[in-house]
């Protein structure tokens, strides 16, 4: 299945600027909410056998249940950022060169091309 047909499977076109997410629909899914719901919401996304990462670092304790995750065989990544201050001092001196990353520019109209074309690029910037 392409990213594309993945996106019409799970995207419904009600109005043109919502959609509802169906459960177990992605085989990866990022929370990067910072709330505990957040993470509850991600983890009903996720297919079984697919991945589900946290960016979120929040202090609150997480309600999740764990044997969903062993039962469905979903990973679970960690993902943190580093100290983004210095990393945005060499990004306004412009020493790092970040354009050659970014293979494709799409209006969200064309958010299905897009997925398409991530599928062979870097990076592909979605213009809302």
């Amino acid at each position: 299945m392409t990213r594309s047909s993945l996106l019409e499977s799970f995207v419904t076109r009600n109005q043109p600027s919502s959609f509802v997410l169906r459960p177990s629909s992605f085989d990866i899914v990022v929370d990067c909410s910072g709330q505990p719901a957040g993470l509850a919401v991600a983890r009903s996304l996720v297919q079984p056998r697919g991945r589900l990462v946290l960016k979120s670092t929040f202090a609150a304790e997480s309600e999740m249940n764990l044997s969903r995750l062993v039962v469905d065989e979903v990973q679970l990544l960690g993902s943190r950022c580093g100290p983004f201050a210095p990393a945005l001092r060499l990004l306004d001196h412009g020493l790092i060169q970040v354009q050659p990353l970014v293979a494709g520019h799409f209006s969200l109209r064309q958010g299905l091309d897009a997925f398409a074309a991530a599928s062979r690029r870097l990076k592909i910037l979605l213009e809302i």
